[in-house]
């Protein structure tokens, strides 16, 4: 048998090993299941082939206002937005929470349709044509500001929370191989064993909060990432290409930012207002790292305008109550904190 013959056998047979392989391992804590019903405001449908999960608040005598969308951030869902569905709920604002296949309790795909679209098609199944107010968080922001630039004309607000466009846009050569499937097995046996355990998740929460996690709020991260068949899509996902959206900052634009985000530093939103002077006031979150839910952090609404009193609703539920300062007309964008 000559060398070379050996040498592509040694391939071939190295190959199949690993092709096989992430099969024969085993899965510790990937056992979840989606429920028939997460939450009392769970609303399922199917969503241009997919099956869709978000959280909805339809208050009476809301016909007439702006859709709030609520799009969450890398391994969040509409769990994310609890505290802040409630705020706008109690102020009589329609809003909605999707989860991003395959993230939170929507199919486990990470084919079809692309993020922004699924959210635009949950936005008309739930409010026809009506005006949106956009509201994303970290990854979720690019999400929003993807969809803005789609519909710049039905968005009457885009509110960017610690992230801005771009911030998962890929561009290795190597893409292509997250799509292959022992790749995806491969992701899914690696997540099992040095992932997703609730010691893991809880560090992650700590590091993100700014403080350990309730009990609550780790069972609710949690439980959606031990759903089999998450990692595998979440790599053909984040295997698409996707072009920087353009158009977007033609809508009325506004960032909130924790001060000591360590996740997406608070830079990127300096750098952002730096080009675009023209959104409105930065608003700071003192003592905030990159998110934070907590019930203690809800506080009463305000609002400048009735068209921003969504926003308003969105942010202290989240935040806190906020202080707007006087606009400068010179020297860098105007930042409000936390009062």
């Amino acid at each position: 048998m000559s060398r070379t013959l050996r040498i592509l056998l040694w391939l071939a047979a190295t190959l199949v090993v690993l092709t096989i392989l992430p099969w024969l391992l085993p899965r510790p804590g990937i056992d979840g299941t989606i429920p028939e019903l997460p939450f009392s405001d769970s609303q399922f449908g199917s969503v241009k082939g997919i099956r869709m999960h978000w959280r909805q608040r339809l208050p009476e005598h809301s016909a007439d206002r702006p859709l709030v969308v609520l799009i969450h951030g890398f391994g969040g869902s509409g769990f994310s937005w609890r505290h802040t569905l409630d705020a706008l709920e109690r102020v009589g604002y329609p809003v909605i929470a999707p989860d991003l296949p395959p993230f939170g309790y929507s199919e486990r795909t990470g084919t079809g349709p692309d993020w922004p679209a699924l959210v635009r098609a949950v936005a008309n199944q739930v409010g026809a044509d009506r005006p949106l107010v956009l509201i994303g968080h970290s990854m979720g922001a690019g999400v929003a500001a993807d969809l803005a630039a789609r519909v710049p004309d039905r968005v009457r607000l885009l509110v960017m929370v610690d992230g801005t466009p771009g911030l998962r846009r890929d561009d290795s050569g190597w893409s292509w191989a997250f799509k292959l499937p022992p790749i995806g097995r491969a992701a899914e046996v690696f997540a099992a064993w040095r992932l997703v355990d609730p010691d893991t998740i809880s560090d992650m929460l700590s590091s993100a909060f700014g403080r350990p996690p309730t009990t609550a709020e780790l069972q609710g991260y949690y439980a959606p990432l031990t759903i089999p068949g998450t990692y595998p899509a979440l790599l053909r996902q984040l295997a698409r290409r996707q072009d920087p959206a353009e158009g977007w900052a033609r809508v009325a634009t506004t960032l909130v930012w924790g001060e000591h985000d360590r996740w997406v530093p608070i830079e990127r939103a300096h750098r952002l207002l730096e080009r675009h002077p023209e959104f409105l006031p930065l608003r700071v979150v003192d003592d905030a790292a990159q998110s934070d839910g907590h019930p203690a952090r809800e506080s009463e609404l305000a609002a400048d305008r009735a068209d921003f009193r969504a926003i308003s609703a969105a942010r202290s539920a989240r935040f806190g109550k906020f202080r707007r300062p006087a606009r400068s007309t010179s020297g860098p964008a105007p930042v409000a904190r936390r009062e």
